[in-house]
């Protein structure tokens, strides 16, 4: 509320109370990381510290300058980098899992030194970005990492998933990593609007993985069975849906409303659809583990 409305404070005032949840959450995985002396998950402090030196930035940026581009790209890029590291690993390794459940022979290729490529790469293209959105460097940089990244999501075999729509919706989010990088490479050549790659990567990417990925994590730590009813597909769905409308903002209407409208409307309906199904289970007692033993997902 601070950071939309001010609510009456100052830039300084607002960039200190802006700083409180990522310190917070800061605090508490140093506290859990001590207090059971895992001392290698200290290391999960790393992407949390960047993502609130990015929230400082934008905040600077925009006192110093009226606008927090870098800061944007910043925490953007970050958010995607998580994706490509974190999902790379769950994406792939969920889906291994539910194939081998039903006998499947081909399965989801190991991490191993192409992802790591694709890492290095992603990670170069996403800095570049971060610097500046235009200029050969960002062009190549941003489409090799495309191309790498979708012949990795191709080996985790997504299209065999397509009868668990809890899992497809993993490959989906993950679709949304390359497809932006390539638009962010076409925006560096001038072929596209530069803010199309941002779209992608912040609707599509972050918002759809953090959609699927809250799905899954609900569903499995309050021990219900891993299905996703007809509601969460549309939620889903709807998250993406507001993607392309964005994208395509200026040249979709319905009556008074543009496409930035549109988009804002299935964002807000595809989180209240979440908020609807996945609230009850986390505000009621966990289910019994047996369930989760019958998911046919």
């Amino acid at each position: 509320m601070s950071v939309a409305g001010g609510m009456g404070l100052g830039p300084v005032a607002v960039l200190l109370v802006d700083q409180v949840f990522l310190l917070a959450v800061a605090a508490m995985i140093a506290r859990e990381v001590v207090a059971g002396r895992n001392w290698r998950n200290l290391k999960v402090l790393v992407p949390v510290s960047l993502l609130w030196l990015a929230n400082v930035v934008f905040h600077v940026e925009a006192m110093l300058s009226g606008d927090a581009v870098h800061g944007r790209r910043f925490g953007m890029a970050l958010l995607i980098f998580l994706i490509m590291l974190i999902g790379g690993r769950i994406v792939p390794s969920f889906s291994r899992n539910w194939l081998v459940q039903r006998g499947a022979k081909s399965l989801p290729t190991a991490f191993n030194r192409f992802d790591a490529l694709g890492l290095v790469v992603g990670a170069v293209a996403l800095v570049s970005w971060v610097a500046a959105p235009s200029g050969m460097t960002v062009a190549v940089s941003a489409g090799l990492a495309a191309i790498l990244h979708m012949v990795r999501l191709l080996r985790w075999r997504g299209h065999a998933t397509w009868p668990s729509p809890l899992l497809l919706m993993l490959h989906l989010a993950y679709l949304m990593v390359p497809l932006g990088l390539a638009a962010v490479s076409a925006a560096a050549l001038g072929l596209i609007a530069p803010n199309v790659g941002a779209h992608v990567l912040g609707i599509g990417a972050v918002t759809a993985m953090t959609v699927a990925v809250m799905m899954r994590a609900t569903m499995g730590h309050t021990g219900r069975a891993l299905i996703a009813g007809r509601a969460l597909v549309v939620a889903f769905a709807l998250v993406l849906i507001a993607m392309v409308l964005r994208v395509v903002a200026g040249r979709v209407a319905i009556g008074a409303l543009d496409g930035i409208d549109l988009a804002a409307g299935a964002w807000t309906a595809a989180f209240a659809i979440v908020t609807w199904r996945l609230g009850p289970w986390l505000l009621h007692p966990k289910r019994a583990q047996k369930a989760v033993s019958r998911a046919p997902q």
